[in-house]
């Protein structure tokens, strides 16, 4: 029998369910915004927790997100959290807990079959803080088709591709605890490089691109355990492989702190906004205004181009129609020309 709580905007449900990937039943929170009955299913989102973070956290944070629903800054969807303690979202390799296998597989099920949510991965996102950054990106990374967006506030992240490149500076969340053969002196470096999101994002590259999967990542940079190196290293691997992110360095930020909740609220207003993309579809109904930019551009730009708002979708449709010549001429020279993010020379170090 789930356990309820709730306010004006929310119910909160405090459940528990058994997995095969899981030697012990697994508690988790749903908060379910409340909405008239005939506005049909809801997107579903995944809030992964930080370190030793538990459905009791999403708890706490129900009046949060009922503000933000009365703002009309995040659109209705139905939250959910599972207890994961210092898991980091790891399959044990001895089978004890599959943390990853349980999210992807067992979990998300479970929430299809229990509460009115879209089924449809565009209409799915993932978030996680911390610990369940790290969590929310790999977990990404490695299923673009399954999510319509993954956001990770101040992830837990080291800037390498091995576990050879990692110095002590990077290792100070050791300290924390986690599984020993990810985290930790008796890491096992397969382990590290196997999960790292950067390495997952490198094999993926090609289906990520291909997805559209919208991720956004953001950490301060006065990061306690540094974690802002291993973001900035993960926003580099993106941008070499041409795959499109929003990326935010808090000037100041630490991990946690005063500046957290207005970074949180950043972050799934982004949700939000990717989310009701997503519902709209891509092919909106063309509006008055974009009409005739259209048909300026399919007469082969002549005559006068039309008069829009600069801060228009029609104005940079125009202004990019006009730029295509120079920038096909720029590409005959120059391939990168094609990319969505330049090839930048290295920075020599001090």
């Amino acid at each position: 029998m789930a356990e309820q709580q709730k306010s004006a905007n929310s119910q909160v449900e405090l459940r528990e369910m058994t997995s095969r990937y899981m030697r012990e039943p697994v508690p988790y929170a749903v908060i379910t915004p409340m909405v008239p009955k005939n506005d049909g299913q809801l997107p579903l989102c995944l809030v992964l927790m930080g370190g030793g973070g538990s459905r009791q956290s999403l708890v706490e944070s129900q009046a949060m997100f009922d503000q933000w629903w009365s703002e009309g800054l995040l659109p209705p969807m139905v939250l959910a959290t599972p207890s994961a303690g210092m898991s980091y979202y790891h399959d044990h390799s001895d089978g004890s807990a599959r943390w990853e296998a349980f999210i992807v597989e067992d979990f998300l099920k479970k929430l299809r079959a229990t509460c009115n949510v879209d089924h449809r991965s565009s209409a799915t996102a993932i978030t996680g803080i911390s610990m369940g950054g790290y969590g929310a990106l790999k977990i990404a990374l490695s299923r673009p088709d399954q999510f319509v967006a993954v956001a990770a506030v101040q992830p837990i992240l080291e800037p390498g591709l091995s576990d050879q490149d990692i110095g002590a500076r990077n290792r100070i969340h050791h300290a924390s605890g986690g599984p020993p053969e990810l985290v930790g002196p008796q890491r096992d470096p397969t382990v590290f490089a196997a999960n790292n999101p950067a390495n997952r994002a490198v094999a993926n590259a090609r289906s990520i691109r291909e997805s559209g999967l919208a991720i956004y990542m953001e950490v301060g940079d006065n990061d306690l355990v540094n974690a802002h190196d291993g973001v900035e290293f993960l926003h580099r691997v993106l941008w070499d492989l041409d795959i499109s992110h929003e990326y935010h360095l808090v000037r100041g930020g630490d991990h946690g702190g005063p500046t957290l909740r207005s970074r949180m609220r950043e972050a799934y207003a982004w949700v939000g906004a990717v989310v009701t993309a997503a519902r709209i579809g891509s092919n909106p109904v063309m509006s008055e205004t974009e009409r005739p930019v259209t048909e300026w551009i399919e007469s082969g730009m002549k005559g006068k181009p039309p008069v829009v708002a600069p801060s228009s979708y029609a104005f940079l449709r125009m202004v990019r129609a006009q730029l295509q010549t120079l920038r096909d001429q720029a590409a005959a020279s120059d391939p990168t020309t094609r990319r969505r993010y330049g090839v930048l020379p290295a920075v020599p170090r001090p």
